[in-house]
């Protein structure tokens, strides 16, 4: 893990980078890569895709948002668990849910809703992640932990896609 940036240029410098180095992986497959089972568990760079989209719009949902924004349209945030340990619950969920989804459609979901956390990510300010009084008491929880995790997120998920890449001589 990587040292936790002071600033919020610095945290949203750190989460560009890693967009960007997922970006540039995805750049390198195409199509019919993306939709092949070549992923550990048989999954797919669509899967996956759309598993970073659901978890991006989470994040979205979660934080207060803009005056005057849309609304964020979350799937399945009706079957969301009360507990507090389900995120491989609903990823199983989101895995199933995409599974009918055209490529075309998670691509276009995936970019816009990646540019609409950047853009949220962009108005916030140190108080809003770390003032316990602040934007944490609103949502519920620590916000620093979810605008931190973008970074470890994005890479985690780059990583792979350039394993990939490697395998696939791309």
């Amino acid at each position: 893990m990587t040292e936790t940036p002071g600033t919020m240029p610095d945290i949203i410098a750190r989460n560009e980078q890693a967009v960007q180095r997922t970006l540039k992986a995805l750049g390198r497959l195409s199509p019919a890569q993306m939709v092949a089972p070549l992923l550990a568990d048989g999954r797919t760079v669509k899967d996956v895709l759309a598993h970073m989209t659901w978890w991006d719009l989470w994040l979205l949902a979660t934080l207060p948002a803009i005056p005057g924004a849309p609304p964020i349209d979350l799937p399945l945030a009706d079957q969301i668990p009360a507990s507090g340990q389900w995120a491989d619950e609903m990823n199983a969920k989101v895995f199933v849910h995409n599974q009918s989804r055209p490529l075309s459609e998670i691509l276009v979901e995936f970019a816009t809703t990646l540019e609409r956390l950047l853009d949220r990510v962009a108005l916030l300010t140190l108080d809003d992640l770390y003032a316990p009084d602040g934007m944490s008491a609103v949502v519920g929880q620590p916000v620093a932990p979810l605008i931190l995790g973008i970074y470890e997120h994005y890479e985690e998920h780059a990583h792979e896609f350039e394993q990939l890449c490697a395998s696939l001589g791309v």
